[in-house]
């Protein structure tokens, strides 16, 4: 209610505000009037694009600050999934103790820092990752739900991602990822090589 007052009365301010300008206006000779006008205005869009300006640079520097906090954090996630990823083929285990860990730090890094469209990523993921049964049984289902992690984290890094579809991430580090994909057109799944 105190809201509402307040903002009737700043209304019905710049209501009287722009009457009594116009009858002023109005009382002068056309030629100053038009004067005033014109120098009001350019007034009015100078300080506009100053405060404008400042607005835009303001939210630049906020959100350049924010993307420099954030990339460390995802490169650090990036790196050592792709450690257990492959670590069958270096020979580089990682404990169960060494995952609970990270995972811990990566999630509440993830909740300060991680988009809206991160977080749902990483949140299928992770129950996807919680659910053992679950993930023996369709571990294609983990990549595939990665894949769309690694493209939101993308996203919020700036990336537009536009030319990507279904299993182009995966490409990168499984050779017969398209043996996994509906029917791809062009693609001889036959001669890839498995990586993973």
């Amino acid at each position: 209610m105190l809201g509402l007052l307040i903002f009737s009365g700043i209304g019905y301010g710049l209501f009287v505000v722009v009457r009594a300008t116009i009858q002023v206006l109005a009382a002068l000779n056309s030629s100053i009037a038009v004067a005033i006008i014109a120098a009001a205005a350019t007034i009015f869009v100078s300080a506009l694009s100053i405060v404008l300006g400042k607005l835009y640079e303001s939210r630049s520097l906020i959100q350049k600050e924010h993307r420099e906090t954030k990339i460390p954090v995802y490169e650090d996630f990036l790196k050592f999934i792709s450690r257990i990823l492959m670590s069958s083929k270096v020979g580089d285990t990682v404990s169960e103790k060494e995952m609970i860990e990270f995972m811990s730090g990566f999630t509440q890094h993830l909740m300060v820092w991680g988009s809206d469209e991160v977080l749902v990523a990483w949140v299928k993921c992770r129950r996807l990752l919680i659910d053992g049964p679950a993930m023996k049984t369709s571990p294609t289902k983990f990549l595939f739900l990665y894949e769309d992690l690694v493209l939101a984290i993308r996203r919020d890094l700036g990336h537009k991602n536009k030319s990507f579809v279904k299993g182009d991430v995966l490409a990168l580090f499984i050779n017969d990822i398209d043996q996994h994909l509906p029917n791809k057109t062009g693609v001889d799944s036959s001669s890839s090589e498995k990586l993973l």
